[in-house]
């Protein structure tokens, strides 16, 4: 096969199954162009002015992350249009990005979040344009929010933890994510696993801890 005129797809097909050096260094040369932007964007979103070594520990996480599992994402891909990997890829990106944040600040405070409603208007406002304060409990609220939805992988899976970051951290629209071919949704599919995964989290919030019941008798 030769790599550099093997659709993406079918290059990442390839990868997952093979150790060719070609092969690989050809989906890295494609790849971490996407895979630095996205970690860029999601830089922003936590800081004013990220570092070249910040975004580039996040790229090489992503890689790392396509390699996880004996390369399972690769693996389970299945082309569904021409740039179907380059969506799902996006998508890796986003929520290894996340995760490397959520960990930063977790570490930071110490591995503590704070407890706060879920407000959707307050998800969405950009850390950059509120005081350090509110975007230091803003941020505990993101690692609080997203160690929940990890916690119970039978009731919130992989794609809709990605798609739940992907509107709410990083500003995509339903139908910008439903154009990601990776999705596999339509804007109302994705409008009603965003909708599904709000009120599971809400519930979650608001479910009292063993501190909180009320005792018997």
């Amino acid at each position: 096969m030769n790599a550099f005129c093997t659709p993406m797809n079918d290059l990442a097909k390839a990868c997952a199954h093979s150790a060719d050096a070609a092969e690989w260094e050809e989906l890295v040369r494609r790849c971490a162009p996407l895979a630095s932007l996205v970690a860029l964007r999601v830089s922003r979103q936590w800081f004013n002015s990220p570092s070249h070594a910040m975004v580039d520990d996040i790229v090489q996480e992503v890689f790392l992350k396509l390699c996880e599992q004996e390369r399972r994402i690769l693996r389970d891909f299945e082309p569904r249009g021409e740039d179907s990997f380059m969506g799902l890829l996006r998508m890796v990106s986003t929520s290894v990005a996340t995760d490397y944040f959520r960990r930063l600040y977790s570490a930071k405070r110490g591995g503590k979040v704070v407890t706060m409603p879920l407000a959707e208007e307050g998800l969405s406002a950009a850390p950059a344009s509120i005081q350090p304060a509110a975007q230091m409990r803003r941020s505990a609220l993101l690692a609080q929010l997203d160690g929940k939805l990890r916690s119970a992988p039978e009731v919130i899976g992989e794609r809709d933890r990605a798609l739940f970051w992907l509107y709410y951290r990083q500003g995509f629209t339903a139908e910008e994510i439903a154009g990601l071919s990776a999705s596999g949704l339509t804007a109302k599919g994705v409008e009603s696993a965003l909708r599904r995964v709000t009120i599971w989290l809400r519930e979650e919030i608001e479910r009292p801890g063993p501190a909180e019941q009320p005792e018997s008798g």
